[in-house]
């Protein structure tokens, strides 16, 4: 993502973020940097714990999402960036988001549309807004917003932001 779209996306994740109640599940949460000085457990500012979490060791939790198992805890909230491109079964994964949210949870979920393979061989999927709302509502998740990032070319933004939640 260039520096501006980082900047975009930034921008949209502190102010959806700064809104969000309760215990906070990142995902794919590596070393959380927002890449631009500050962490992304710094923009839930309302938000009562913030459990990062990655399939290795490094963070609060070990967790596969395609394969979560039962943790014996629920989260009201998930923060989901530059992952779902990255699972080789996004329905999977999005199931398993589904299994760690509590009731009426929300889901806060970036994904690629026009962007540089990365993290090759792993780099599977790209979406478009399209594509992702049928994808979450198959799952039974309500999609609230969909939001382009870095839209300077007409219909090919670098990325989507979806806020979402679950019955």
């Amino acid at each position: 993502m260039t520096t501006a779209s980082r900047a975009e996306s930034n921008r949209v994740l502190r102010r959806w973020c700064a809104n969000v109640t309760g215990d906070v599940l990142s995902i794919g949460s590596g070393d959380d940097a927002d890449r631009q000085g500050s962490h992304y457990r710094d923009y839930f500012t309302s938000a009562s714990s913030y459990t990062t979490s990655e399939v290795v060791e490094g963070c609060d939790l070990v967790l596969d999402v395609m394969n979560p198992g039962k943790l014996g805890r629920k989260w009201d909230a998930i923060f989901c960036s530059g992952v779902l491109e990255h699972v080789n079964d996004p329905d999977a994964a999005l199931d398993g988001m589904k299994s760690l949210l509590r009731k009426k949870g929300t889901l806060l979920l970036g994904v690629p549309f026009r962007q540089a393979i990365h993290r090759a061989p792993e780099d599977f999927w790209r979406w478009t807004e399209h594509g992702i709302r049928v994808l979450l509502e198959r799952h039974g998740y309500t999609v609230e917003q969909v939001v382009p990032i870095d839209g300077g070319v007409a219909n090919f933004p670098a990325a989507y932001w979806i806020r979402a939640h679950v019955g």
